[in-house]
């Protein structure tokens, strides 16, 4: 266990967050953690799994309406795709730039595209397809089929839970 929070650790997790930034095609680089705001993740969820994030203010007056989107984003991602808790995120942390909570929603991300692109690419090698390079749209219907079947059997690493175990 303490193996993993060392490797945790010693992820460079903006180079993680500007690698999803560029797979999703979304044109925005960062180079400190703290710049992954409502607006990041936003756009993450909406490109990765193809919705508009429910119960979204289009146009964030406020520190608190930032921080009910990305809410938002975290309590869709818990309930309707992973099933799992993410007490331990929090869009009020994550805007107010705490880097634990931006860490674990990076890489629930980083997770999340990995495993629909997974599936993008064996359902294509099924039909003989060469996937080496997936357009969004592929990844949106992967994502909605795929995470619709397996709801719930994702393999969750041990940084999902809080803490629990």
């Amino acid at each position: 266990f303490s193996s993993d929070i060392y490797v945790f650790y010693l992820i460079d997790w903006v180079d993680v967050a500007n690698d999803l930034l560029r797979s999703c095609h979304i044109n925005q680089h960062i180079k400190h953690l703290s710049e992954c705001g409502a607006d990041v993740f936003v756009h993450l969820y909406e490109s990765i799994l193809g919705e508009k994030v429910p119960d979204f203010i289009a146009t964030p007056r406020s520190q608190e309406d930032d921080a009910h989107n990305v809410q938002a984003v975290i309590d869709s991602l818990a309930l309707d795709y992973l099933q799992v808790s993410l007490s331990h995120i929090t869009g009020e942390n994550i805007v107010k730039g705490e880097r634990e909570s931006i860490r674990n929603l990076i890489e629930i991300f980083d997770g999340l595209l990995e495993y629909l692109t997974e599936e993008v690419s064996e359902s294509s090698s099924q039909n003989g397809d060469e996937a080496n390079v997936l357009s969004n749209n592929e990844i949106q219907i992967a994502s909605q089929e795929q995470l619709e079947s397996n709801a719930g059997q994702l393999k969750q690493p041990s940084i999902f839970s809080s803490g629990e175990g």
